[in-house]
């Protein structure tokens, strides 16, 4: 037991040292700099630990991930936009780094959309798998605070992957944790509505 609270408790303190110097670095060097500099090392390993079947983030990296990810949310996007297909480092860039321009916005919509609409489209189902696995460990590090949104991740992958019901609970284990995690309600929605992605329709024929 007092492992288990210590290792809480020092999982509390890194998030805080985290959100802390991320946060002044956006003041001091600015968004896109600080994005650089925090989170490009870990986007870079994501895509790599994407690419084979064995490795993980370190205990530190998978709090670190937590915190960016809940505190600038164009970072949780641009993690589940590589975990349903290869994207090339400059487009992942602009959605991390610079997530309020018209060409990012436009990527983001565009994967969205395909996701609801575009039967032709389907994700890369090795990559999803990975994927949810290491966001897995990450909300399992994730102290309180930092775990709806890894958790709302997971949820999301899970249903592009048609598991609809375990999309569904951590939708529900994320909102449990955030009331206003709006990734968590749009998962839930999509899964007590019967929606599918619309990749699905082909195996439905």
């Amino acid at each position: 037991m007092n492992d288990m609270v210590d290792t809480r408790t020092a999982g509390t303190g890194l998030a805080k040292r985290v959100r802390d110097g991320f946060l002044q670095d956006r003041r001091e060097l600015g968004p896109a700099e600080a994005a650089d500099k925090w989170f490009a090392p870990l986007m870079d390993r994501w895509n790599g630990l994407l690419s084979r079947d064995e490795g993980g983030f370190s205990h530190e990296e998978r709090v670190t991930l937590a915190v960016l990810m809940t505190e600038c949310l164009s970072m949780r996007d641009a993690l589940i936009l590589a975990s349903l297909r290869e994207m090339g480092g400059g487009e992942l860039h602009m959605l991390y780094a610079q997530p309020h321009s018209m060409e990012s916005a436009a990527v983001v919509m565009r994967e969205l959309s395909r996701a609801f609409k575009d039967a032709a489209y389907q994700p890369d189902t090795r990559r999803g798998e990975r994927a949810t696995a290491l966001l897995e460990s990450v909300t399992a590090d994730a102290p309180d605070g930092y775990k709806a949104q890894p958790m709302a991740s997971c949820a999301y992958l899970l249903w592009m992957a048609d598991r609809s019901t375990a999309a569904a609970v951590r939708a529900l284990k994320a909102l449990a944790l955030d009331d206003d995690c709006s990734l968590a309600s749009l998962v839930l929605a999509a899964s007590e509505h019967g929606i599918r992605p619309a990749w699905t329709e082909r195996r439905r024929h």
